[in-house]
This record gives C-alpha cells, sequence and structure tokens, in this order.
C-alpha cells in the first residue's frame, strides 16, 4: 500500500501543480502598428464638448468621419511614433504621438499632455 501511495504522491501533486497556475497573466503590451492607423474613423469615448476624431487617410489627408470630406492633412515626423495634424479649419498644426495601435483601440497623446486619449475604432 505504501508503495502505490509513493508512486501516486507526485503525480496527484503535478496535476495539482499545473492547475494551480496564476490566472492573472498580465494582458501582453500593447505595441504601435502603424499600418492599422489609416482607413478607419477613431473616435474618443468622451462626452461630446470634450472629443475628438480623426480619419487618417493613407494619402496623408485628414478625412470627416465620413471618409471623403477632405479636412486636413497628416504624416509621421522623420519615421517615428509623432505625427503632424493639420486642420487648418480649427487647430491649425499639432503634434500627437502615437502610443499604441490595435484592430479596435489607438492612444495618442497632444503635446504636453501626459496621459493621452484612447480612441476607439467607429
Amino acid at each position: 500500500m505504501s508503495k502505490k501511495l509513493i508512486a501516486i504522491t507526485p503525480l496527484a501533486l503535478s496535476l495539482v501543480l499545473v492547475n494551480c497556475k496564476d490566472t492573472n497573466d498580465p494582458e501582453p503590451a500593447k505595441k504601435l502598428n502603424k499600418s492599422l492607423i489609416t482607413g478607419k474613423y477613431w473616435k474618443t469615448n468622451l462626452p461630446q464638448q470634450f472629443q475628438y476624431g480623426f480619419y487618417f487617410g493613407s494619402d496623408n489627408k485628414l478625412y470627416l468621419p465620413d471618409g471623403k470630406t477632405e479636412d486636413g492633412t497628416w504624416m509621421w515626423l522623420n519615421n517615428s511614433d509623432s505625427m503632424e495634424v493639420d486642420i487648418p479649419s480649427t487647430s491649425g498644426k499639432t503634434v500627437w504621438y502615437a502610443e499604441y495601435c490595435t484592430e479596435t483601440e489607438l492612444k495618442m497623446r497632444n503635446r504636453g499632455d501626459k496621459f493621452g486619449l484612447v480612441f476607439y475604432k467607429q
């Protein structure tokens, strides 16, 4: 009986250890995938008076949410994570720093902004 118990104990312990794996594994870090930014309308989920929205065309033009009406231009600065956004009718030229972009989220911060804004694909 004790030999059976000795043989079964390591097997039982290994099953317990496998099942006790930490289920709070951190999410993988989100990365900046520049190819996912264009051809979509991105908008924050802030109250209407504080909302931002961008439609980045692959032709370096900014469009209104319809994706057809031109509203300005944008370009990457020195192939970095920084982009210059130029909307002459409202804010003029501003620099935005892109932190990450996934299929559904884009996080950017404006010059001087410490925390940034999360934009969601619409």
